[in-house]
């Protein structure tokens, strides 16, 4: 009885919110971060000069969030995400309102939305994303993937760059970064930085825990005096591979952005994350460790044993050989060629093609 009614006030504040205005600002919502939003939704809401209305909280959201979402939703000429709406599954937009997906990464790796495993039912998956009125991507090759994760015609995918690029392409406000970085942490001053960035693992769509399958003291041991291996684990996982200031050569500074822990590092290694085209968008070494690549549950938009611009690895005893060999020796011919074809249209004025579209959206009823 409890759910019935729940479901009815639900259904009836919709109702009401279908009465009200819609108005002349920006919606801009997300579900990667609390209280702030993350470099990409950022670099364009600081730029847009427009009434904006910015909701970000991570799942799960109370019902009085809920409802606020929907009214937002509603009344709202431009709606602005970079991740899932999971509202826009009951929530039936109206005529002259646009839903602008800026997606979180970069290129096409592993598979997503409609071309993974979830724990959404298919139908919940393409209601999702069906109101969709622009993609924004990162090159021409891989709009056809995303089309496909989304379950959205082609022409609303548009390659016009990923926003957060536009600051790792600039070389001075880059520096800016890793001079702040450096202060904040000096350990890292002198050091050869490898990065190691893995991502998250599921279990039919759903996260669970992640073993590294790395002896991190036995790393520790072995990385010279100059040279550090610092993680930064995805926001999902939350238990760290080790205790805070365990090692003197092994950290964990996962607080830190990504952005500013790439302006320090060296060399990347990463499993099946997309920070791949961003280290690839700056010329640093890759290397590849996935112990579990056979047991990986999602599939892939490349071969991954043939496409990536790096060494793969798959025995732990082997990551800091291969770590020391790619700070050495990189195929760069390769890395730009994956980097054009996956990353093309992140050419540093990423941000001001995703502002004119928004603006765009915003004068039209």
């Amino acid at each position: 009885m409890k759910r019935k009614l729940i479901h009815f006030l639900s259904v009836l504040t919709v109702a009401l919110f279908h009465c009200l205005p819609v108005r002349k600002r920006v919606f801009v919502y997300t579900i990667r971060s609390d209280g702030a939003l993350l470099e990409n939704l950022d670099a364009v809401v600081q730029n847009l000069g427009v009434k904006t209305v910015i909701f970000a909280k991570m799942l799960p959201h109370t019902r009085l969030d809920a409802l606020r979402v929907r009214r937002l939703l509603l009344t709202s000429r431009v709606i602005l995400t970079d991740d899932y709406l999971k509202y826009l599954r009951d929530v039936r937009l109206r005529k002259g309102q646009r839903v602008i997906q800026i997606w979180h990464a970069v290129g096409a790796f592993k598979r997503f939305g409609l071309d993974a495993p979830s724990n959404l039912s298919r139908q919940d998956e393409i209601n999702t994303h069906a109101q969709y009125t622009h993609v924004c991507v990162s090159s021409n090759y891989v709009r056809l993937f995303y089309a496909s994760a989304f379950g959205v015609d082609l022409d609303v995918v548009k390659a016009l760059g990923v926003p957060r690029t536009d600051t790792l392409l600039d070389k001075a406000r880059l520096n800016e970064t890793r001079a702040a970085l450096l202060d904040a942490h000096p350990e890292l001053k002198g050091k050869t930085v490898y990065l190691y960035v893995p991502t998250f693992r599921e279990a039919d769509g759903v996260v669970t825990d992640f073993d590294p399958q790395l002896d991190f003291s036995a790393l520790n041991d072995a990385l010279k005096p100059n040279e550090l291996l610092v993680v930064r684990r995805h926001p999902v996982m939350k238990t760290p591979f080790f205790p805070e200031g365990a090692f003197e050569r092994v950290t964990d500074l996962t607080d830190v952005s990504t952005t500013a822990l790439l302006s320090a590092a060296n060399v990347v290694v990463t499993d099946y994350s997309s920070v791949l085209f961003d280290a690839a968008l700056l010329g640093l070494p890759l290397v590849f460790y996935a112990p579990d690549l056979d047991s990986y549950e999602r599939d892939f938009y490349l071969d991954y044993e043939t496409d990536l611009p790096g060494e793969i690895v798959r025995d732990p005893s082997g990551l800091l050989p291969a770590l020391r060999r790619a700070k050495k020796q990189q195929d760069q011919g390769k890395l730009a060629a994956f980097c054009q074809k996956e990353a093309g249209a992140c050419d540093g004025h990423s941000t001001d093609r995703v502002v004119r579209l928004v603006m765009q959206a915003l004068e039209k009823h």
